[in-house]
């Protein structure tokens, strides 16, 4: 009898409420009654269009898990979005003159045509958010100088960022300097001569690194590198090269470790105001070994290399106003006979869309001094370098630079001329051309009848 009773209770609430809505139907709501009854109306609605929205619900963080899972790369993803680069280059040297031999000796580099192949291939992956690699390779098979058929890791470095600091380590080049005509601050790696006589084309060298970056303060960099990289000078097949072939197996070195020497490096610089600051400090062995003549085991005569431990202090510095850059880099040296000074300075002015043309022309003049008197191979301690830089905004990138070094003691000269045009996407044309004025008792004497032209042809990927 219980049920009836209860079902009947329960009953009577619902009849309440349903004569209630019948006698409300038969009148006008009141504006807070109708205000009251429309959300409750749409809730129903709602209530009544969704009625699986609790069995919807489980599914959607499962479309959730499967979009994260799709967005998560793996270390394969990013290897196969690395970038591959490079280039390759067919060279041809040409020689108007036969070669000389200054000291008597005879020469065995008596040719005309020196032709050579190079590939430098590399690629860059970003490894992490926070951590980059780059591989660059480089290598050489020239048809004479077996000097300069050689092979080189340029970069095999890892990058790794942290807010203002980084950290490096690897196989890297670190270019330091400002001037055109030369690096003297540029100290970290060593000169790739058998590639180029010209020491601005550089080694890779093996360091760990870190750099912190402050907004005002500048950026400031520490070195630390072993294994320097021995200096080494075109064969006795090459040219240009020197008299007397320098016979690296024969090198010495000042530290006990030899080449395992941990050479230490710090820089500091810093751009305020139109000035571009630098200020850096080296210890280890020197880049720039002294030369001594000697003997080797067959009884011939060569030059010995010696590789001192050094302490390098140097500042560059670049001013640039409107259309001018005002230049300087100097250097204090000792650990090489006597503590000596050198100091490279001067000027670059740039005419911008000259008459209204895509033609840019930049007037160079530069000063070089170098005091030291030792043993070591420099050509330029007392010399004035002009130059003109003439660049066309062409769709080739066309450009032109043509410079002299001049004693300005004895008023001996070289001259070289450069130009370079790109054809198409990836094809580039280079010809370059230096010739020699010396006058008797000049380093340059050595090398009078080395007029060379070169052409390289280059394919770009």
């Amino acid at each position: 009898m219980r049920a009836p009773i209860v079902l009947c209770l329960l009953a009577a609430p619902l009849f309440i409420a349903g004569t209630g809505q019948a006698h409300a139907q038969n009148e006008e709501p009141s504006e807070d009654v109708r205000e009251l009854q429309e959300p409750a109306g749409e809730a129903v609605d709602l209530e009544l269009a969704n009625p699986d929205v609790t069995e919807e619900e489980p599914t959607e963080p499962e479309e959730d898990s499967a979009e994260e899972g799709e967005d998560k790369e793996t270390f394969g993803d990013r290897f196969r979005r690395g970038d591959l680069f490079g280039w390759f280059d067919a060279q041809a040297r040409f020689f108007p003159q036969e070669a000389g031999n200054p000291l008597g000796i005879p020469q065995s580099n008596n040719y005309w045509f020196n032709g050579s192949m190079a590939w430098e291939p590399g690629f860059f992956m970003n490894v992490t958010d926070y951590m980059n690699f780059e591989l660059i390779l480089f290598g050489r098979v020239d048809q004479h100088d077996r000097n300069r058929t050689h092979g080189d890791i340029r970069e095999a470095f890892f990058e790794l960022f942290f807010n203002e600091w980084t950290l490096g380590f690897g196989i890297h080049k670190v270019f330091w300097g400002v001037t055109e005509s030369r690096h003297l601050v540029d100290i970290i790696n060593q000169a790739d001569l058998v590639e180029d006589f010209d020491p601005q084309i550089k080694l890779g060298q093996a360091m760990v690194t870190t750099s912190y970056t402050h907004d005002k303060a500048g950026i400031f960099s520490l070195y630390v590198m072993s294994w320097a990289r021995p200096l080494v000078f075109p064969g006795p097949l090459g040219r240009p090269t020197l008299p007397i072939p320098v016979d690296n197996d024969m090198r010495v070195y000042d530290s006990p470790w030899n080449a395992g020497q941990i050479d230490l490096a710090f820089r500091w610089s810093h751009a305020w105001g139109g000035f571009d600051w630098g200020l850096s400090y080296f210890f280890g062995t020197a880049r720039e070994p002294q030369l001594f003549p000697t003997m080797n085991s067959a009884g011939l005569p060569v030059l010995q290399p010696f590789y001192e431990l050094i302490h390098q202090g140097g500042l560059d510095a670049q001013y640039t106003v409107e259309g001018w850059l005002l230049k300087a880099e100097a250097i204090v040296l000792t650990g090489q006979g006597p503590t000596f000074g050198a100091v490279t300075g001067g000027f670059e002015y740039t005419f911008y869309q000259v008459s209204g043309s895509i033609v840019d022309i930049g007037l160079i003049l530069e000063y070089n001094y170098d005091g030291r008197d030792n043993n070591t191979f420099i050509i330029f301690e007392n010399d004035f370098f002009t130059g003109m830089r003439l660049s066309l905004s062409d769709v080739g990138s066309t450009e032109f630079l043509v410079g002299s070094f001049i004693d300005a003691k004895d008023g001996s000269v070289l001259i070289s001329a450069e130009a370079s045009r790109r054809f198409g996407e990836n094809w580039k044309i280079l010809l370059e051309g230096v010739g020699y004025i010396p006058q008797r008792g000049n380093v340059l004497q050595f090398f009078r009848n080395d007029a060379m032209i070169t052409v390289d042809v280059e394919f770009h990927y």
